[in-house]
């Protein structure tokens, strides 16, 4: 059963009158007996919708248009909301859940609460705290400044709280948030519920992380996911999204790695596979650090630089002018998966340079590969198909679903 959380902002009441007003505005009356109409009040989060994270450990309800993205986290579950303000994207929300393993009592929830948010003194983040309010009903609240390496100092409402074995923590970044921005968070909080009853591996507490960031303002980042392959080398896996109002291109993500203590150890970029990503539209990404894990390592963030779509605009053939058919997932020989199938081009043009871009998702909403294949075929002009085969040397997990994008460019007149 779902447990109500018990975090308040600022506690609204909206009580509205409606009068059915005559010339003077006096009640109107059936029988002689005044009739007073009351309206029934306007829910807070109406026209907003439900997310249930994937586990079914939380839901909540956010205004549509809000981006939930995974986090990469080996100790329990880790959500980021993001939502676009002025064309720019602002993660306002990030909900972190661990199940402790242990009924959250009055100490255990103390001690979890302080490895969350540990004193400024042993912060891996400068934290200055500005106000604590322990709740009757054992949650706690902190306002207080973190800042980062990258983001710099950021305003921030957590609210820490236990349910079952339960631990939950709620960063609100209201950093610059005008009013009716805090009034909508604070209607987003109000709506969190946690599942007691949910089936999530035992972690432990860890300090509040950055997370992923994006350094262009407009790129966020889903189903992010760190692994080793069979070689050694370390992947970090997922999908950029672009979350603007205009398309982008010479798309360039970057992978940071970082000890407990903040300090960088490696850093892998590369050039996003999709050459033009229009508003709303994602496409898979894989960091490769060829020198693997390092022994510290403890986190890593994820960065994106772009511009809007200008010199590559004019050629670029996009994934409408393309249908793929009789896609499937096999294992070969070799017991390697390879997505295969044909792609038709049904735009109006020839194109070149054509290639698929297939991601492969876990259970869990997670990258667990990423790949890009150009066709053999120098050239397909419309109504023309082609076959494909993208074989997959190794994944970051159980392989439980796959997505398809190809593109390509407009040829140049014969």
């Amino acid at each position: 059963m779902a447990a109500r959380a018990s975090f308040r902002l600022i506690a609204l009441v909206l009580v509205a009158l409606i009068g059915a007003f005559a010339a003077a505005c006096s009640p109107r009356s059936v029988g002689g007996s005044p009739v007073i109409q009351m309206a029934t009040p306007i829910p807070p989060d109406a026209g907003f919708v439900t997310y249930r994270h994937p586990t079914g450990v939380f839901t909540l309800r956010t205004p549509r248009g809000w981006i939930a993205g995974d986090l990469p986290d080996r100790s329990g579950v880790r959500v980021q909301f993001t939502t676009v303000e002025d064309g720019q994207a602002v993660a306002r929300l990030s909900v972190y859940i661990v199940n402790t393993g242990q009924p959250m009592t009055p100490e255990a929830f103390a001690q979890a609460a302080n490895a969350y948010q540990p004193p400024a003194d042993l912060a891996s983040f400068a934290w200055e705290e500005r106000d604590r309010i322990d709740l009757p009903d054992g949650s706690r609240r902190l306002t207080g400044v973190r800042t980062y390496p990258t983001l710099g100092a950021r305003a921030l409402n957590i609210f820490l709280q236990g349910n079952g074995t339960f631990f939950s923590a709620l960063e609100l970044d209201i950093t610059d948030a005008a009013p009716e921005q805090l009034e909508t968070l604070q209607t987003v909080v109000n709506t969190f519920r946690v599942n007691p009853d949910a089936e999530l591996a035992i972690g432990t507490v860890q300090q509040a992380a950055a997370g992923v960031t994006s350094s262009s303002g407009v790129i966020a980042f889903n189903g992010a996911h760190e692994w080793t392959d069979p070689d050694g080398a370390l992947h970090l896996t997922g999908e950029a999204i672009n979350t603007g109002y205009f398309p982008l291109e010479a798309i360039r993500l970057s992978g940071v790695l970082f000890d407990a203590q903040g300090r960088r150890l490696a850093e892998q970029s590369d050039i996003l596979s999709v050459d033009v990503l229009a508003p709303g539209q994602a496409a898979p990404f894989d960091l490769r650090f060829e020198g693997g894990r390092p022994a510290s390592f403890a986190r890593y963030e994820l960065h994106a630089a772009a511009r809007e779509a200008d010199f590559l605009l004019a050629s670029f053939y996009g994934p409408e002018n393309f249908a793929v058919a009789n896609d499937e997932a096999i294992f070969n020989a070799q017991q390697q998966l390879v997505i295969r199938g044909q792609v038709a081009n049904i735009g109006p043009q020839a194109a070149e340079q054509v290639k698929v871009i297939v991601s492969i998702w876990d259970d869990a909403g997670r990258v667990v590969g990423a790949e890009t294949l150009f066709l053999s075929q120098p050239q397909l002009v419309p109504q023309e198909a082609a076959s494909f085969e993208v074989p997959f040397f190794a994944l970051g997990g159980p392989a439980m679903s796959y997505t398809l994008t190809v593109v390509g460019v407009i040829a140049p007149p014969s």
